[in-house]
């Protein structure tokens, strides 16, 4: 025997379990609002640590640089 039709209610865009067909619930309000924020402090983090990265890079190329000025500029000691 086949199910009963069912008017469209306020959900229509939905199917209940009551008439037999199992799907996901509508996603709560507040559920979005906390992945969204979630997603956001992800991406900060991300950007944090590619920022920090490249000051790294950019502190040891000047390092590297600083060397090889002082290698270059060192005075060489008379009687060698």
């Amino acid at each position: 025997m086949p199910w009963p039709r069912r008017e469209p209610g306020p959900d229509a865009g939905h199917r209940s379990i009551s008439v037999g067909v199992y799907s996901r619930a509508p996603e709560v309000p507040y559920v979005k609002e906390r992945r969204g924020r979630a997603v956001k402090k992800l991406l900060l983090v991300a950007l944090a640590a590619i920022g920090g990265l490249l000051v790294y890079r950019q502190i040891q190329a000047d390092r590297a640089e600083q060397d090889l000025w002082t290698e270059a500029t060192d005075s060489v000691p008379t009687g060698s």
